[in-house]
């Protein structure tokens, strides 16, 4: 099963705070998952706006949580905005 927006939002934090994480750290994180899975997860999470992904110089990739990100976190609201705004 792929993780959640939530679950990934809490793996980084737990790994790097406010920070930029490695990538794969992360995926550590999720023994048992295939790395497919995890990168739609982070892809999805990247998508929604939750999770900044960033590339150094010699190609590794890091994430980090956004500022949409800790917003969801704070409230508890992980779906994607355009569906909250037709909620509303």
């Amino acid at each position: 099963m792929i993780p959640s927006d939530e679950e990934i939002l809490r793996a980084i934090v737990d790994l790097g705070d406010d920070g930029f994480v490695p990538r794969h750290h992360l995926v550590a994180r999720f023994r048992g998952q295939g790395e497919r899975d995890m990168r739609r997860a982070i892809g999805r999470s990247a998508r929604r706006g939750l999770v900044l992904e960033r590339k150094d110089p010699e190609g590794r990739s890091f994430v980090a949580v956004s500022a949409e990100g800790w917003d969801a976190l704070r409230s508890g609201h992980f779906e994607p905005r355009r569906l909250r705004s037709r909620e509303a």
